[in-house]
């Protein structure tokens, strides 16, 4: 009886800590997001200790169109920026999180990065594998004003001043905090202002004191949801010796 006894406070030991539940794969409006790699879930937990606070972290990426590292569209490997590929490159400058990828796996009906032809034409850009490009950006930080705008402090949102907000019929929400949507101008009038989110459709939230930011490239229901799905899926990270 005292060995069976024991044996239950040991296994009791065991289930009381507690487990963070993992986003699982979704498909939204057929661009499959899937659970961040512990590779960046890393960086996340490093950004935590670096701001000795929980932060938030993406809980679902969109998958990458498989690139060769052998291949000649490996040099797009690691980057940041819309010629990106592979997965999201995370970088972190001052109290800044910064998630950026491109090329990633959508339907051929997807509306994404686009460029100005001579003809006056706007034409979508092609992925390494031929279809639409998708850029998407994760962003967090307790002064993104400030650090879209080139370290030029000012008032107002913490958005680039080419994305205006868009009004909806009702209010978005993001895990039950107020969230605001933001279209941004596929071009910018200020030399200050960042320009890594222009032609996004922006979404942005507050959670525990930090300001997040979810933005797709291309102005579409599409990227609106896929916005709200990976804001949903955003959890918060402790610091490692918290």
């Amino acid at each position: 009886m005292s060995a069976s006894t024991g044996s239950n406070k040991a296994d009791s030991s065991t289930v009381t800590t507690p487990k963070v539940s993992q986003p699982k794969m979704e498909v939204v409006d057929g661009v499959p997001l899937i659970p961040i790699s512990v590779t960046q879930r890393a960086a996340c937990e490093k950004y935590a200790d670096q701001l000795k606070r929980r932060v938030p972290c993406p809980g679902l990426l969109p998958e990458p169109i498989p690139v060769s590292p052998t291949s000649s569209a490996a040099w797009c490997l690691g980057e940041i920026g819309e010629d990106a590929c592979g997965p999201g490159v995370i970088q972190t400058t001052g109290n800044v999180f910064l998630l950026s990828q491109s090329n990633f796996q959508v339907p051929r009906s997807y509306v994404g990065v686009t460029f100005q032809q001579y003809s006056g034409k706007t034409v979508p850009m092609a992925s390494v594998d031929g279809g639409p490009l998708g850029h998407f950006v994760f962003m967090a930080g307790t002064d993104l004003r400030t650090y879209l705008a080139n370290g030029s402090r000012g008032s107002g949102p913490p958005v680039p001043g080419y994305c205006i907000s868009v009004k909806g019929d009702k209010a978005l929400r993001v895990q039950g905090a107020i969230a605001t949507l933001y279209q941004c101008s596929d071009s910018s009038d200020s030399p200050d202002d960042l320009e890594l989110v222009l032609g996004h459709d922006l979404l942005v939230w507050n959670d525990s004191g930090m300001t997040c930011e979810v933005s797709f490239h291309g102005h579409s229901q599409v990227n609106v949801d896929l916005d709200t799905a990976v804001a949903d899926a955003t959890q918060l990270v402790e610091p490692s010796n918290s």
